[in-house]
């Protein structure tokens, strides 16, 4: 039996198949993945390991184009270009057996609404990584909603070969994606991240605004109790 699985990408016209193929015995096996733009097949690509092929597949809107983060090299991270009727590499990083290994991106998606008080209008905004679903979605038919917009930022979770005891968290920088330029960093360090949450779930923006870029982050610490030393 043909093991597959079905992602549908919420407040985006995309979805996805996952189907595992089957290599040479004593190796791994292959994800191949099928994109799906209003139900119809748009493209497909063989991501050289055998899980994480939901998770590593991520659309945005960027500039009124939609774009995707996926990672058909496991140790690579790159964008595709989603057309009508077809999808096309675009740029970022080439595979290196000493590449950060992705296992899951995010990229937050916000609310942009229009609240009166005392006859005048003002801002707000609303993450999704705050809310529920069933929340999101009710904001979105708020009639104080203005627009649904895509971070020009994102995250991935991951490891360097070797170091697949816990995940660690890296930036993704998308605003020059238009340009071809994908810059993902470490910008937080070695940042380790519970293996009981979900990438999405370790990220707070209660405080985030388009012009005040303050974000909350949980990790994961070792302690020695008796030393109080910190690995």
């Amino acid at each position: 039996m043909i093991e597959q699985i079905i992602k549908q990408y919420l407040h985006t016209p995309f979805s996805v198949e996952t189907e595992k193929v089957k290599n040479e015995p004593g190796t791994w096996d292959s994800t191949k993945v099928s994109i799906f733009r209003d139900g119809v097949l748009i493209g497909e690509y063989i991501r050289n390991y055998s899980n994480y092929g939901t998770n590593t597949f991520h659309p945005f809107l960027i500039n009124n184009q939609w774009y995707a983060l996926y990672s058909a090299s496991y140790t690579a991270t790159r964008v595709m270009k989603l057309h009508e009727n077809r999808i096309e590499d675009w740029c970022g990083e080439d595979k290196s057996p000493h590449g950060f290994c992705p296992v899951e991106f995010y990229i937050p998606k916000y609310i942009h609404s229009k609240h009166e008080f005392r006859d005048s209008l003002y801002d707000s905004y609303t993450a999704d990584c705050d809310n529920t679903p069933e929340e999101f979605a009710s904001e979105l038919k708020d009639s104080e909603f203005v627009s649904l917009n895509h971070c020009d930022f994102g995250f991935m979770c991951g490891c360097v070969w070797g170091d697949d005891t816990s995940w660690k968290l890296r930036y993704i920088n998308l605003s020059q994606i238009p340009d071809k330029i994908l810059t993902v960093s470490d910008k937080f360090g070695y940042w380790e991240l519970p293996n009981t949450l979900t990438l999405k779930e370790c990220i707070n923006m209660s405080n985030w605004q388009p012009d005040h870029d303050w974000i909350t982050l949980i990790r994961a610490e070792t302690i020695n109790l008796k030393t109080d030393e910190r690995s």
